[in-house]
């Protein structure tokens, strides 16, 4: 009986809820309504009443069109009030408060009124569209529905029949060539089938890829315009059936009727409006009948050929005029590319001819830069950073980039709190980096790609990191690679040699003694000579905002010590401790991918989610991975209810320390996460964020921390939930992220979050958290 009353209660708290929030909605709405004038009525929407549709797929096309056409649209309600009606209202008599005047701001609207609606020009529209659907005996009738303060219009609409394609019929010009080249087209393509119903945007399509198949094959002056579609109704069988002629307009000019080839290519490496005056009196050079027209040499014509596309005595091509412009920008030596043609003369054997210039504007070939910045890191660490950059866009005049810089850095690490944690750092470094815009290397390789340029990375950097009570580390990188592009969302990265030695020095006391606890850590910092090759892969459909619903993948493979490893085993060295110039080297492979899905939510909203696994495996010389390759799990851009580096390997949960020790014991060989996160728009360039994310890492091996990836993986996953703020001007974002565990490590493993004590400041010292960063965490 207890549990019958429990659930009458239960029932009866709802009910009560849902009554409450039906009057809300009432009261809000009669707020609305009684603002209105005499005799004034708010429109509620036009409703839609489809008759004697043929099937209930064309019904549903054809609603589809007509509610783009059933205007004016209805003030919006949320949870069923009208909000931007009410402030609207409220701004308008004076009585606005700092609320209204803000929800006026951004979603304000005036009333629509039913009597303002134009019922002819809504029908008019409607059956035009109707008859761009095919529908030409369309009846469309109305009626106003008058309630006491408000009112729609029911909209009774008898499409008739629709009328179908019977076939396509060409007509030709006469004795021309684009004659065989659109009947082809038809032949093969068929991009309207016999059957398919009438549709205007579907002959418009066709249209326009006939004209693009035609530009193709050098019809520089052929525009979809020139084409016309006319319907045929009575020389079918049956009713409701066209024979769909396509001729050309008598009134297309000559030229659009005859292909055009490339005289002469003009290429201007140097141009601006400034000199333009002198481009006759400049010298120029022939290669591969290409003339470079500069008044000194500023790009060496035998490597800006290469990247032309359009080649003399060829039909003109917008696709080579796309390729060749993609290629010339890619460079980033230029800031403009501009192709322009010059109509030559028509030959008596109906072909034109242009003549192609190419004017290239360059960009100042060396810069120098530096800036102040302030630094937050993926690892709590934030300081202050000077870096200095200088530029050299052209160095041999054949758009090799040469990059000198050098930074100097302080950071200090916070904890939750933003109090220090006592590890504190000052990083320095120099770096230089040579690109040259094609594929270098000792063996010969042709040159396949066509969207842009292929990259040839060198660089050498050393770098000193002062972590101030612990050690010093010197890391000298050395790196020879490849990056290209074979499309705009797709990019690859491959580094056949990657040489990385570091070098710890300065050992604190405390920090010996933190090793000699710790076996899996003094290995991972032994091993510091890293010989290897990476491989990198993107595909990101952010580069285009075209879509609601947009992906972005990256996979990343890492291999060390595998070559050197091979060469020594085939020159008789064996052991499992080899040695190269005197130094032990790493053996390992690192793979991990990244999957992001970025879903908007009407104008400013979005919905993002995020997965994130990753896999290390040590070998040969190697027992762990090296401490800069571990994965680990906490912080800003992770798991973001718990503190950097505090989560794993596994259910290790270490006692709470105030010397930072935490920070070195605390990664992993495998790492697995997921995060979701809505984001939404408050005010101006203040955002707002809603998360949730789950995480951890793991060894592969079995060490005293007992974090071992085993099959019961998923029970040893944390999460937390949280809130933060975003200030996003433009293309900086300052974010500060606060969360909590709702499933957390303790010493009788992980458990659920029972209690909530917001009030109790140790508990909130123990689980609230909070995130300060630059950047969006993903």
């Amino acid at each position: 009986m207890a549990k019958n009353r429990g659930g009458r209660g239960v029932r009866k708290i709802f009910l009560h809820i849902a009554l409450l929030s039906i009057l809300g909605v009432s009261l809000f709405s009669c707020r609305t309504t009684k603002n209105l004038a005499e005799g004034e009525r708010l429109y509620t929407g036009g409703e839609l009443n489809i008759k004697d549709a043929e099937s209930s797929k064309y019904k549903r096309e054809l609603i589809l069109d007509l509610e783009e056409v059933n205007k004016p649209q209805p003030n919006k309600k949320i949870l069923g009030m009208r909000i931007g009606l009410w402030a609207h209202q409220k701004v308008k008599s004076n009585k606005a408060g700092f609320y209204a005047k803000w929800v006026n701001k951004k979603i304000g609207e005036a009333p629509v009124l039913l009597e303002k609606v134009n019922t002819n020009s809504v029908k008019k529209l409607m059956k035009n569209r109707m008859e761009n659907l095919g529908y030409f005996n369309s009846n469309t009738k109305h009626e106003v529905i008058e309630n006491k303060k408000t009112g729609f219009i029911e909209y009774e609409i008898s499409p008739g029949n629709r009328l179908h394609i019977d076939s396509i019929f060409y007509n030709k010009v006469g004795e021309f060539k684009v004659d065989s080249l659109i009947q082809d087209y038809l032949d093969n393509e068929t991009p309207i089938k016999k059957g398919e119903p009438f549709s205007l945007e579907k002959l418009k399509k066709t249209r326009d890829d006939i004209s693009d198949f035609l530009k193709k094959d050098g019809y520089y002056y052929f525009t979809s315009n020139n084409l016309l579609f006319e319907a045929d109704t009575l020389s079918t069988k049956e009713q409701n059936q066209a024979i769909m002629e396509l001729r050309i307009k008598d009134d297309a000019s000559e030229l659009a009727l005859v292909p055009f080839e490339i005289k002469e290519i003009h290429v201007f490496p140097k141009y601006s409006l400034d000199t333009s005056e002198g481009i006759k009196s400049a010298d120029t050079v022939v290669l591969n009948d290409v003339e470079f027209i500069q008044s000194e040499i500023f790009f060496r014509p035998d490597r800006l050929y290469p990247y032309l596309f359009i080649q003399e005595g060829e039909h003109y091509s917008p696709e080579n005029e796309s390729y060749t412009s993609k290629r010339l920008n890619s460079l980033k030596t230029y800031r403009f590319v501009n192709i322009r043609y010059v109509e030559d003369s028509l030959l008596q054997n109906s072909k034109g001819q242009l003549t192609a210039n190419i004017y290239l504007s360059p960009l100042n070939k060396r810069s120098f830069r530096s800036e102040l910045q302030m630094v937050s890191k993926s690892n709590n660490f934030v300081g202050p950073s000077l870096n200095f950059e200088y530029l050299n866009r052209n160095l041999f005049k054949g758009g090799e980039a040469l990059r000198l810089s050098s930074k100097i850095g302080y950071e200090a690490q916070l904890n939750s709190g933003g109090v220090s944690t006592g590890l504190n750092s000052i990083e320095t470094g120099v770096a230089a980096e040579l690109i040259i815009p094609r594929i270098v290397t000792p063996f010969p390789i042709k040159d396949k790609f066509r969207y842009s340029i292929p990259k040839t990375k060198f660089k050498l950097s050393y770098d000193l990191l002062n972590r101030s009570q612990w050690f010093n580390l010197n890391s000298f990188l050395a790196v020879y690679g490849f990056e290209w592009n074979p499309n705009i969302f797709v990019t690859h990265n491959l580094n056949p040699i990657s040489i990385n030695y570091i070098n710890i020095g300065n050992e604190s006391d405390a920090f010996k003694k933190l090793k000699a606890g710790n076996p899996f850590l003094a290995r991972s910092f032994e091993q510091q000579f890293i010989p290897g090759m990476s491989y990198s892969f993107q595909w990101s459909q952010l580069v285009r905002n075209i879509k609601r619903n947009r992906f972005y993948f990256s996979f990343n493979a890492e291999f060390a010590g595998n070559a050197l490893a091979l060469a020594q085993n085939i020159g008789g060295v064996s052991g499992d401790d080899k040695m190269f110039l005197g130094q032990s080297y790493t053996q390992f492979s690192r793979f991990d991918f990244d999957l992001r899905n970025y879903q908007n939510i009407g104008k400013e909203s979005r919905l993002v989610s995020r997965v994130f696994a990753g896999i290390g495996l040590p070998y040969g010389n190697s027992v762990s991975l090296p401490y800069s390759k571990q994965y680990f799990s906490g912080g800003p851009n992770s798991v973001r209810a718990f503190r950097i580096r505090s989560l794993g390997p596994g259910n290790y949960h270490p006692e709470d320390t105030i010397d930072g020790t935490s920070f070195f014991d605390q990664a992993g060989d495998i790492k697995i996460e997921a995060n979701l996160e809505y984001r939404f728009p408050i005010i101006s360039f203040l955002k707002g964020a809603v998360f949730t994310d789950a995480g951890n890492v793991w060894l592969r091996n079995k060490d005293s921390r007992n974090g071992k990836f085993t099959s019961n993986w998923i029970n040893e996953v944390a999460i937390g939930s949280g809130i933060g703020l975003r200030v996003d001007i433009e293309f900086f974002v300052i974010r500060l992220d606060v969360a909590t565990p709702l499933r957390k490590p303790t010493d009788n493993g992980f458990q659920w979050q029972d209690s909530f004590e917001i009030g109790n400041k140790s508990w909130r010292q123990e689980n609230i958290n909070w995130n300060f960063g630059i950047g969006y965490p993903f």
